[in-house]
Formats: C-alpha cells, sequence, structure tokens
C-alpha cells in the first residue's frame, strides 16, 4: 500500500446495504453450518456467508454490488495508458470478477435476505466497470464469463480462500492472450514454445481459511488445486529476477496481486503458454492496488527495458481512487517520463538525509510533478515540503510498504499550491546517497 499524506483526501464511499446488513447482522437465525461454524458473519476480522458445499463468501468484498469507478479516476487510468503507449507500451487493465459474481449457484439464501445482494444489480455494476474502461480507451479484459463456463472440472475458485484456483488462472490467462493478439503489436512479440505439465496436488497458505477456521468445529475444505509446472521449450533464455537484468527486452510484464502471485496457480506461465511469449512476472502479494505496478513503474528495469504490452491485474472491488489521484499521477508521471532535469548546483544539503532545491520563476506549473530520486534504491519513504506565499506550509509524503519492492524514486504531484511557492522546495528521505541524488520537474500528461 502507498500512504499519501497532502492536503487532499478522498473517501471511499460505505455500501450502504452491505453497511446496514452487518449493523444489524446477528438479529436473526443463521442457517445450520456444515462444519460447525458459529459467529462467521459477524466476525471482526473477517465477515463471511457459508454458502453450499463449502463454499465462503466474504461480506464487504465477494457480495458487493457497487463497484468503485469514478469518471475521474476512468479519466487519470486513461492518462496512465497514454503515457505508457507514448513509450511503446500498451497497457492491459484485467479486473478479477467477484466470487459471487462467478459461483452465484453456491450462494446461501442469506445472502439476498439478510444483505440484499441481488446477481443481476451486481452485474450490471460489474458491466459497467468493463464498459467505461473500454470507453475512456483502456484495453480491458472481461473474464467473466470464461470462468463461470469453462473452468473445467475443478471451480475457478478455492472454497474457503477467495483467490483463483490453476483452473481459473487458466481460462483467465486464455482469455487475456486472446484480447492481447487482437491489439495492434501483438504481431511483433518475440516468440517462444512452451510446454505445460501437471505436477502433484498443491496448497496454498490461506489466511482466510485460518480465520475461518476458528469459528467452525469441523475441518474446512483444504485450498488444494491441481498444480502445473510451465518451461520454455525453444527461444532465447529470458529468465529474469524481480527487477533484475532482461536480457530479452521484456516484450510482455505482468504486475498485479497474490492472484498473480500465487505460485500453485501458474497465472504467469498459463500465459506464456498462452502467449508464446515469455511473461515477466513482477507482481506483489499483500501490494494492494498499487503496490506491484508503482514498483515496476519507478523501477530502473522499466526505464531501461519497456515491455510492448503490461498486463495489470487487479480485482474489481479494489478500488482505483482510494487514496485519490496522487497515486495514479504518479505512476503516470513515471510512464511518461517528460521531464526536466534540476542543475545539481541548483542542490544542496542543509541536513541529515535532506536536500534543498532552487527553482527558477514559473519553473514549476500547476500540473507539474516533482521526481525525486534519493540516489538509495533502498529508501522507502520522501517528504516534500515547501512554504507558500501566506505562511502555510505544503508537505506531501510517499511510503512504499515493507511489500513493495523500493526503487528510491517517487513522484510527487504539486497541483495548484505551485503558484504560491516561493523559489525553494525541500526534500527528506529516509535514505540518501548524496552523490546519486536528482530532481526533476515532470509532466504526466502530453505537452
Amino acid at each position: 500500500m502507498i500512504h499519501w499524506i497532502s492536503r487532499s483526501t478522498l473517501c471511499s464511499r460505505i455500501l450502504p446495504a452491505i453497511a446496514i446488513a452487518l449493523a444489524s447482522a446477528g438479529t436473526g437465525h443463521a442457517a445450520s453450518s456444515a462444519f460447525g461454524c458459529s459467529g462467521l458473519e459477524t466476525n471482526r476480522q473477517l465477515a463471511v456467508v457459508e454458502g453450499e458445499k463449502g463454499f465462503f463468501y466474504r461480506v464487504i468484498a465477494d457480495l458487493r454490488m457497487e463497484q468503485q469507478l469514478s469518471e475521474h479516476t476512468a479519466d487519470e487510468v486513461a492518462l496512465l495508458a497514454e503515457a505508457l503507449e507514448a513509450g511503446g507500451t500498451t497497457l492491459v487493465f484485467v479486473p478479477i470478477p467477484t466470487k459471487s459474481l462467478v459461483l452465484p449457484q453456491y450462494l446461501p439464501d442469506t445472502a439476498k435476505s439478510d444483505y440484499g445482494f441481488d446477481y443481476g444489480v451486481a452485474k450490471s455494476a460489474y458491466d459497467d466497470v468493463i464498459k467505461r474502461l473500454r470507453d475512456h480507451g483502456i484495453a480491458t479484459v472481461d473474464l467473466l464469463e470464461r470462468l463461470r463456463k469453462d473452468a473445467g472440472d475443478e471451480a475457478p475458485f478455492f472454497q474457503a480462500d477467495f483467490h483463483w484456483t490453476s483452473s481459473g488462472a487458466r481460462v483467465s490467462a486464455e482469455e487475456i492472450a486472446a484480447a492481447i493478439r487482437a491489439l495492434p503489436g501483438a504481431d511483433d512479440l518475440k516468440k517462444a514454445s512452451f510446454q505445460t505439465k501437471p505436477t502433484t496436488r498443491l496448497s496454498i497458505i490461506s489466511t482466510m481459511r485460518r480465520l475461518l477456521q476458528s469459528g467452525c468445529k469441523d475441518a474446512l475444505p483444504l485450498p488444494q488445486t491441481q498444480g502445473y509446472e510451465t518451461v520454455e521449450t525453444g527461444g532465447e533464455n529470458t529468465t529474469t529476477d524481480i527487477f533484475g537484468n532482461d536480457a530479452s527486452g521484456g516484450t510482455v510484464a505482468l504486475v498485479g496481486t497474490s492472484y498473480s502471485d500465487l505460485p500453485a496457480s501458474n497465472f504467469a506461465g498459463f500465459l506464456s503458454q498462452a502467449l508464446s511469449t515469455p511473461v515477466t512476472n513482477y507482481s506483489i502479494s499483500g501490494g494492494n492496488q498499487f503496490g506491484s505496478i508503482t514498483s515496476y513503474l519507478t523501477s530502473e528495469a522499466f526505464q531501461t527495458n519497456r515491455p510492448r504490452f503490461l498486463i495489470w491485474e487487479n480485482p474489481i472491488y479494489n478500488n482505483l481512487g482510494k487514496f485519490g489521484d496522487a497515486p495514479l499521477i504518479e505512476l503516470s508521471a513515471a510512464a511518461r517520463q517528460s521531464c526536466r532535469t534540476i542543475d545539481g548546483e541548483k542542490i544542496s544539503h542543509p541536513g541529515a538525509n535532506v536536500i534543498s532545491v532552487a527553482i527558477g520563476e514559473g519553473e514549476v506549473s500547476d500540473s507539474a510533478v516533482i521526481y525525486a530520486f534519493s540516489g538509495d534504491a533502498h529508501s522507502r519513504r520522501a517528504t516534500l515540503r515547501f512554504e507558500l506565499s501566506d505562511g502555510h506550509q505544503f508537505e506531501s509524503s510517499i511510503l512504499r510498504a515493507d511489500r513493495m519492492v523500493s526503487t528510491g524514486r517517487f513522484y510527487f504531484p504539486v497541483r495548484y499550491f505551485a503558484r504560491e511557492a516561493p523559489q525553494r522546495i525541500n526534500l527528506e528521505f529516509d535514505r540518501l546517497s548524496a552523490d546519486a541524488v536528482a530532481v526533476s520537474v515532470c509532466s504526466p500528461k502530453a505537452r
């Protein structure tokens, strides 16, 4: 997660039907549990409902009918797509549908009676997000029908966990590959041969199941799936460590959440097989909406070796506007790299891990972004400060969470405060290498 501290905060809306249901949960009589479970719907750590055949659904995430994508957020994602395309990379956005949309047949009656879940409403909200993204010119993959119909003998999602199984990952990879093959530039992808073979059945470490089990007498279904291994059988060797050097040129890159980072599901392997192209996986478990893509786009690996396609996987319930628009503006600035470097002679060092930067009059516009490189790739926190003409202080901080890959690179939107600022800004880092520090003024939009 990226924590932004600034003068403006965008708060996510509360889902009325679910909020009311949670407030009144426990007033009715819960249906009999097949596993001797009790209190699951009122569990403060993770409220769930128990469905049929051992399938459990999270109240907040899976029974959600309203998906949050404002026009402003859609505009910002479109700007990111444009910035990436300007550098030769096509963004392919993949919103994963909720478990209740994919597997409604196992939902309990209480999903409707107690929580007001209506499949038609939830489906319309999902379709609206897909349409809105596409209307903004963003290549967006709709996985719902394939996941509902073609997962095979194994369900596309685990019973007592929210992740997809290898079957769900496989059909999703095939759908994404089909969408990419229809896009300009697909014919230029580097070709390679892959072979995918089944291995043993694999288990995942499931925090969700562990939380549920504490409220159940009998053992819940284990989160197991058929394992697969995908190996390259022809073409150049393109094995890459995360954010390491990729001699292949990185034709396709994958960023996303734990869905993409789950070894047992073999998602990146299935993508490579379906595309006949090596897919480098930069996904991060626990990174939420922006952890993986921010780590990647601010890395030297991206700047020096951009992929032709960037697949961005995100569960549809991950609100891209949750932290305001600063994370998306940062991504657009990092992707476009339309920056003007400030001369090192204008940078001084007034204190430990602090630099002071002299700015010429009019050098920073209201739409500009200040790029700061601490000179130390292990740096995870940076704070921009300057005094406004009325004496008030502007302060904005960026913190890279522990699960993110640190790069030491930060992008700060200054917005309309630039016109009120004097000609000097201060930047403070948790780690600083004075010899390598760099500051630039960037634009997230085409000039």
